[in-house]
């Protein structure tokens, strides 16, 4: 110990300068920290780094239109579709499936020999139920290629396509067994659900083809070994089908919503940008939002029964009918704020998305079957088994009007009344001398609406 002051006071002037400089100058100690929880600091921190950088991934993956970046999640798309796509974007993902917008370079040899009679270019086919045959694609590159537009106009069809395609990849959690089976019922659902909608005549996308690839990089399986069961969890199974350009309904509603403000010189959206100010992110809690009623808007809510209504006498039911599954094939250009929306304009709408559609059977019945004596000329009801699922429907869609589209009441009734008067208007004929028969299809269906609304309204107020 120290005897003297001196000595005494040096000792105290080192430990406050050691003291300084470890708090000031040297690094942390390493030691692991615990939180109050019991939690290292350490792990704390890389988790968020972690979380961090995925985020970012995940945001920048929206706006990437190339397969180079990581803008999905879950197992890679085939490595058929990534090496033989000349373009593929990311439209959109969910947890079930993802939906691609593909480029697709056919080689001219594609072309010549789609068009020859030789017994190498035969399709083979895939059986998706009901008697219906969907084209089975190997491989991008194989002649002839089912992916052809042969409806083209031209003697010879492009060689450059621009298609759909929905993949279903495999889930993880799943059995492999039962991922593999899930996955392919599932495609071919959709695929025979859009078929018969094409068949009955209702606008919807065009099935191209129906493919069931490994998610396995070439030659993975050989370098480990694998047998047949190895590739069981690793298929994904894509469906192509045609590209349907246009805006959503959704999209075309909250235009004509942007449109109005911009337009309506009393609206204080106008007076904030007559003063510069910027309304992009920001909302004012003045602007009351409302869905534009008016001649247009009517018309398109009335085609969207009209749509519906085919769809369900056609003997499908969509199961997830919403303004963003239904698209706008012409819509008016509302960029030109001087620019006027023609009269008479007539939306042409087409129905997408069929990944949770199911069948039933067709309301139209046969000549033979009306005919019968034992129905004492009434033709017979075939739709009170499914009347449920088409109330639902209308239901789904209702709701999605509502909450969507602010007051869009005017809309959801001109909607039910076009599915109406298409049902009632169903089996006559053009001249008018023949009445439709169908009208109880369409009362049995309402009926059935109203006890789905209260089952809705009781799930609202007692959760």
């Amino acid at each position: 110990l120290p005897q003297s002051d001196e000595e005494k006071e040096k000792v105290t002037q080192d430990s406050d300068t050691s003291g300084k400089d470890h708090t000031k100058d040297e690094d942390p100690p390493t030691e692991d920290v615990r939180d109050e929880n019991g939690a290292s600091e350490v792990a704390n921190a890389a988790i968020k780094r972690e979380l961090a950088e995925t985020m970012v991934m995940m945001s920048s993956g929206s706006t990437t239109t190339t397969t180079e970046s990581k803008a999905w999640y879950g197992p890679p798309p085939p490595p058929e579709l990534i090496d033989n796509a000349s373009s593929l974007k990311l439209l959109s993902q969910g947890a079930e499936a993802r939906v691609w917008l593909a480029t697709i370079d056919i080689s001219s040899g594609a072309i010549k020999e789609a068009g020859s009679t030789s017994s190498g270019g035969s399709k083979r086919s895939m059986h998706v139920g009901s008697g219906i045959n969907v084209p089975q694609l190997f491989s991008l590159t194989q002649h002839p290629s089912p992916l052809l537009d042969e409806s083209s106009s031209s003697s010879s069809p492009q060689s450059i396509q621009v298609i759909i395609v929905k993949e279903r990849f495999p889930k993880k959690y799943r059995h492999p067994a039962l991922d593999v089976s899930l996955t392919k019922s599932r495609t071919k659902g959709e695929a025979r659900s859009l078929i018969r909608c094409k068949k009955a005549d209702v606008a919807c996308p065009k099935v191209l083809a129906i493919a069931n690839w490994s998610n396995l990089k070439d030659g993975a399986d050989k370098k480990r070994g694998a047998s047949k069961t190895d590739n069981v969890g690793n298929t994904s199974s894509c469906l192509f089908i045609e590209h349907v350009q246009g805006s959503t309904v959704r999209q075309y509603y909250e235009q004509r919503l942007e449109s109005t403000a911009t337009q309506n010189p009393s609206s204080p959206k106008r007076q904030r940008l007559e003063e510069g100010e910027d309304t992009k992110l920001e909302s004012k809690p003045q602007d009351r939002v409302t869905t534009v009623i008016d001649t247009d808007t009517l018309g398109v809510a009335y085609n969207i029964g009209i749509l519906v209504g085919k769809m369900h006498a056609a003997g499908v039911v969509h199961g997830d009918l919403t303004t963003s599954n239904i698209m706008v094939t012409n819509p008016p250009d509302t960029k030109d704020d001087n620019q006027e929306i023609k009269q008479g304009w007539d939306a042409d709408l087409v129905l997408i998305d069929f990944g949770l559609a199911t069948s039933t059977n067709p309301t139209i019945v046969t000549a033979a079957s009306s005919n019968d004596a034992s129905n004492n000329g009434k033709k017979p009801y075939k739709q009170q088994h499914s009347a449920e699922e088409k109330a639902v429907d209308l239901y789904v869609l209702e709701r999605a009007f509502l909450s969507t589209h602010p007051e869009s009441e005017p809309l959801v009734e001109e909607v039910l009344k076009g599915y109406r008067e298409f049902f009632e208007g169903l089996g006559s004929s053009n001249d008018g001398s023949t009445e439709g028969s169908y009208g109880h299809v369409a009362n049995a269906i309402f009926n059935r609406l109203e006890q789905v609304r209260l089952r809705g309204r009781k799930r609202e107020c007692f959760g």
